[in-house]
């Protein structure tokens, strides 16, 4: 199975929303699919994201004694939320409590890298 059809599969399948924050936690752009219920509304969420911002930039301060963090994985009662660090932006995603946590955000780096990878050779 090619990457774009993998990409496809995990949006439409398994992922509840995916955005793109910056490191004060702006939502930039997002999208929720079709028929997902949000939780929280859009104070809570804004309030939520900047938390997620600030996290990251926390665990930068880290970076060189633990190494640099790759995902963090948040397993709620109702949803798993998985935060991906790309430079000043993170790519923040949700999920319900059913995937498979041991090989959905690795695939998601993986789809990850292969962007980064286009984008620099387009240089």
């Amino acid at each position: 199975m090619n990457l774009s059809v993998k990409r496809f599969l995990i949006w439409i399948l398994i992922l509840d929303l995916l955005g793109v924050i910056n490191n004060k936690g702006k939502l930039l752009t997002g999208s929720v699919k079709k028929g997902i219920r949000t939780f929280v509304g859009p104070q809570d969420q804004e309030m939520l994201l900047m938390e997620v911002a600030l996290g990251v930039r926390m665990r930068k301060e880290h970076d060189p004694q633990l190494g640099p963090v790759n995902f963090t994985v948040s397993y709620g009662c109702k949803i798993v939320s998985m935060n991906f660090p790309l430079g000043d932006e993170i790519l923040c995603v949700s999920a319900g409590k059913k995937i498979d946590l041991a090989s959905i955000p690795f695939l998601i780096l993986r789809l990850l890298a292969i962007k980064l990878r286009k984008k620099e050779s387009q240089r």
